[in-house]
């Protein structure tokens, strides 16, 4: 697999294990403090735009045919 190719599946898990992260653990553990649920809303709205920038240039590259 192309080294370009390479990053964008490996930041897409990061993304992904950083959003379950915020819904399964950190929104929860801060509950008793509104300044951390609202920085851990803003950071899981963040990370889901960019997942969907990275699974969008993904799917370009696949329907490139350049996802080798």
């Amino acid at each position: 697999m192309k080294d370009w190719n390479h990053d964008l599946v490996h930041a897409l898990s990061e993304k992904n294990d950083a959003l379950w992260r915020y819904r399964n653990h950190y929104k929860g553990a801060s509950k008793d403090c509104s300044s951390c649920s609202l920085l851990w809303t803003s950071l899981e709205q963040d990370d889901e735009k960019h997942v969907n920038m990275l699974a969008d240039e993904i799917k370009r590259h696949i329907a490139e045919n350049r996802f080798d």
